[in-house]
């Protein structure tokens, strides 16, 4: 009976961590990008498998186009070269523009198109335009870029960080399964 109540509660404890979705909503220069960017749940420093998928409105001042990822459309890839730029805590998504050379790339069609992306970069040649620190959309015109120093929020965590509703029962079936337990404990003392 105690191994069912511990791996009982064990799995709901678990099923609690799960994807997080973040807003993004920033302007870039003379463009700006709005949308999700869904991680894993991952709280601390990000690699590309902790992206799950992305939804990226992307305005150059001139024109938009809507960035997707697997599971919303995939008509783009992602490239990244960040080794700790990129951060997650529960409530926010940043990245380190004073961190170490790397970036983060969302582009359409694919990597080295040339077209339909949103970037940032310190130094290195991730972002087209060269090596810069900073931030870049581009969809049809120009680069727009602004310089950044130091950390940056670029998304802010969305309602779907709360608890699914499984993981909610699964904590209520731990809950349900230790006061049974209480139960029977005290019929086989009264009754001894």
């Amino acid at each position: 009976m105690r191994l069912l109540v511990i791996s009982t509660l064990l799995g709901a404890l678990s099923a609690i961590g799960g994807p997080i979705t973040y807003n993004v909503s920033n302007s870039v220069g003379g463009g700006s990008i709005s949308g999700t960017i869904e991680t894993d749940g991952t709280i601390g420093i990000l690699g590309s498998t902790n992206i799950l998928d992305w939804n990226l409105l992307l305005n150059d001042g001139t024109s938009t186009f809507t960035n997707t990822g697997p599971l919303s459309g995939n008509n783009s890839q992602l490239f990244f070269t960040a080794t700790t730029n990129l951060t997650a805590t529960a409530t926010q998504l940043l990245f380190n523009f004073s961190g170490p050379t790397g970036g983060v790339m969302f582009q359409n069609p694919t990597i080295g198109s040339s077209i339909n992306y949103w970037c940032m970069q310190v130094g290195g040649s991730v972002c087209v335009g060269g090596s810069f620190v900073g931030e870049g959309v581009f969809v049809s015109k120009t680069l727009q870029t602004s310089g950044f120093e130091g950390t940056r929020v670029i998304g802010t965590a969305g309602a779907s960080s709360v608890p699914e509703p499984t993981s909610v029962s699964l904590i209520g079936l731990g809950g349900a399964v230790l006061a049974a337990r209480r139960v029977f404990a005290r019929r086989r003392t009264v009754s001894a």
